[in-house]
């Protein structure tokens, strides 16, 4: 065993000869070496196979991180497997969902991340009780210990080591609409219309598998979209962004480009002879590209350009674990087994065929079944299983660094690994319109964060199943927090457009929406710093707070940046619920409609707070400030922000970092942006207001006036506007 200290408090432990993931952007070759028998915190035993942590866990330590993983937020309890897998399923049992993110903290002790592109398994005191062991089935990894008893400098840290957090344009964090399937041009038109004519803001529709021709790959099937140019000219005209859908699976088809040029070129997956790999997906058969082949990702990210020419900057890559409906020769033999049953009498075996068929789908000895050629030799995808999305996402970016270096985009994946947030971001899968997963969506949405990955969300309303109108309203509005604000429901099941249900329900979600491109300047800058910051954007109370252990105890409440918190109704029926206050006192804001303020001082401690089905719990925090726009928008970028209102609980000190850049582009890295510092301060008569603006040459502010409205532990308010 190797070790070397790195960054402030961190050291690496090298095991073997691990293989170069991409996970993190330190140079390694330059590190200083140097051997030891000795771990930190944990026992190990090993074989020729299997590596084996073991930690000794007290009643009082809680596991946090683990990224994109089922159960509590305190990770006890459970055992979890890392290992990319597609399962539309979200039951508690589950063990592994589509990324690996093995990186974890054990709270006020240490933090860890494993370098590993292949099954890990977490068994966090599922088996024993007071014992955390961690199974890697090789011997070639590379181990990184955090030595420090602080989370917020663990999770910086980490950071540090796998990089700064990817950053989206300014209108993804608008309102975005989804389903399987939008199936044609015009059904997306009516969709659009329906928005605008309602006067219901959106930025984005999406376009599912059904927009390609035969669902291969890079197409446009013409006779659902004839002239997709001016199709897309006239969704750009009424301010939408088209997001597509794409697959890595490439069809067999003679005469296909995307194909030809493929296995000409030798770009495939190859199975154990030399050939290329064949599995079945959406299109039929299908070829894997080798994404971890170089020359095959450039090959692939110039394929963007079919869109890029078109302007359409934002993806949506999926079936990326990759996800394998069956490979030929499994359905052969299954289906021969069926036919020597056809003259038996069936009783038990009826079981047995209905679980042989889902069990055709994914099945683990695919994955051993082709290989990848990669700049480090040649490894089966099940040696390198979880880096497949990863290097399907480093593809996409590679070909937007060519086509459009001066863009930012909106790149959302199914799959993903450590390291991957600094490119992309990830949502959260094939979720279900349970009232469960709202509470699932919440603890990843945090888990994801301390992960890097400060930008994602779940599908609103889930995915799976049919939901009811109080859940689809109770979701949008933990919607409203949730960085990716976007509304997915699949082929079959109830719609779940703001429209779908009744005139009532559709005027609450309206007002839902509206609130949220208020907050859009809030949610822009307080995302901004923390990026700066390399801290959560959503991130749990305990980060904040340390009162008596009770806000670690707290799973269904959530920061929202520094000033906001967020505490959703995600029960049935439900006129309110149970809110802890942390350490200070707090502004209840009771939001129906965010032009009106029914507010109200809290002290800290449990309260039960009531808010009906068209109202939103809205917290923030004493010696604090967020920021509103009440100028109407159909979309994030139809004005430019020219006045803000700034709503603070202040009762000695407060400020603001307004953040205002061009929305689009990476020239923020050059400086040009527009920093404006809002500070209140009580004095013995009122209130002191201040504020310094911080411009590049490049770019000035749009803003001109700010509106001031703060209020004491009184409720008493003061109203003010300044001119800029």
């Amino acid at each position: 065993m190797l070790k070397a200290n790195l960054l402030n408090f961190t050291t690496l432990y090298r095991f073997g000869t691990p293989f170069e993931t991409d996970a993190v952007t330190l140079d390694k070759k330059s590190l200083n070496f140097t051997e030891t028998e000795q771990l930190p915190f944990f026992s190990f035993e090993k074989n020729d196979t299997i590596f084996t942590l073991k930690f000794q866990l007290n009643e009082e330590d809680r596991i946090y991180g683990l990224g994109q993983t089922l159960g509590g937020l305190n990770k006890r309890g459970k055992r979890y497997k890392l290992y990319a897998t597609d399962d539309p399923l979200h039951t508690p049992e589950k063990e592994s969902l589509y990324g690996s993110h093995p990186f974890l903290i054990v709270n006020n002790k240490f933090g860890l991340f494993i370098d590993y592109p292949s099954e890990i398994i977490f068994d966090i005191g599922f088996t024993k009780h007071d014992i955390m062991e961690i199974t890697i089935p090789s011997n070639n990894f590379d181990l990184y210990i955090f030595n420090s008893q602080n989370n917020i400098e663990i999770i910086k840290e980490y950071l540090k080591l796998t990089g700064t957090p990817y950053i989206p344009p300014k209108w993804a964090f608008g309102y975005q609409q989804c389903r399987w399937s939008y199936p044609d041009a015009k059904t997306i038109k009516e969709v659009a219309e329906n928005f605008r004519k309602k006067e219901i803001p959106c930025d984005a529709i999406y376009m599912d598998i059904d927009y390609m021709k035969d669902f291969k790959v890079f197409t446009i099937d013409e006779n659902k979209f004839p002239d997709f140019d001016k199709f897309m000219k006239e969704m750009k005209e009424k301010g939408f962004k088209l997001v597509p859908i794409v697959d890595p699976g490439v069809k067999i088809e003679k005469g296909y480009d995307v194909y030809e040029e493929g296995k000409e070129k030798g770009y495939f997956c190859k199975d154990k002879d030399g050939k290329d790999f064949v599995a079945t997906v959406w299109p039929g058969f299908t070829h894997f590209p080798d994404f971890l082949n170089p020359e095959v990702r450039k090959w692939w990210g110039r394929k963007y350009k079919l869109f890029t020419d078109l302007g359409i900057y934002s993806f949506w890559n999926d079936m990326n674990e990759p996800s394998i409906f069956f490979v030929p020769d499994a359905l052969k033999k299954y289906l021969k087994e069926i036919n020597e049953m056809l003259n038996k009498e069936i009783g038990l075996e009826f079981f047995g065929i209905k679980d042989g068929i889902n069990a055709l789908s994914n099945k683990r000895e695919y994955y051993s079944e082709f290989y990848h050629n990669t700049p480090y030799g040649k490894f089966s995808n099940e040696e390198l299983h979880n880096l497949y999305g990863y290097y399907m996402a480093k593809a996409t970016v590679e070909g937007f660094n060519e086509l459009i270096p001066d863009k930012r985009y909106l790149l959302l994946s199914r799959s993903s690994y450590a390291g991957h947030h600094r490119i992309a971001t990830i949502w959260m899968g094939d979720n279900m319109s349970w009232w469960e997963h709202m509470l699932v969506n919440i603890r990843m949405l945090l888990s994801l964060n301390m992960a890097g990955f400060f930008y994602t969300g779940a599908d609103i309303g889930g995915f799976g199943s049919n939901a009811s109108p109080e859940l689809v309203i109770r979701w949008m509005q933990l919607g409203v927090f949730s960085p990716l604000y976007r509304n997915h429901s699949a082929l079959g099941t109830r719609h779940q457009e703001p429209w779908a249900f009744d005139e009532n329900i559709e005027n609450i979600m309206k007002k839902i929406i509206e609130f949220r491109y208020a907050l859009i300047p809030y949610l822009y800058s307080e995302f901004f710093n923390s990026i700066e910051e390399l801290t959560p954007f959503i991130s749990p109370l305990f980060l904040h707070y340390n009162d008596d252990e009770t806000s670690f105890e707290i799973e269904d409440q959530f920061m929202v940046g520094k000033s906001l918190m967020a505490a959703p109704i995600i029960q049935p029926n439900a006129k309110g619920r149970f809110v802890y206050l942390p350490e200070n006192k707090w502004l209840y804001w009771k939001v129906s409609d965010f032009k009106e303020r029914n507010v109200e001082v809290l002290n800290p401690g449990t309260h039960y707070i009531k808010a009906g089905l068209n109202e939103i719990p809205v917290f923030i925090k004493e010696n604090s400030l967020i920021v509103l726009n009440e100028e109407k928008l159909n979309y994030v970028d139809e004005k430019a922000t020219e006045e803000i209102i700034v709503i603070g609980f202040v009762t000695d000190k407060a400020e603001f970092i307004y953040f205002e850049d061009d929305g689009e582009s990476f020239a923020f890295k050059e400086g040009n942006y527009a920093k404006i510092k809002i500070t209140v301060i009580k004095n013995k008569n009122g209130y002191d207001f201040e504020v310094e603006k911080d411009e590049s040459e490049k770019f000035e502010t749009s803003l001109k006036r700010i509106k001031f409205e703060i209020y004491n532990e009184n409720n008493e308010k003061v109203v003010f506007t300044l001119s800029l």
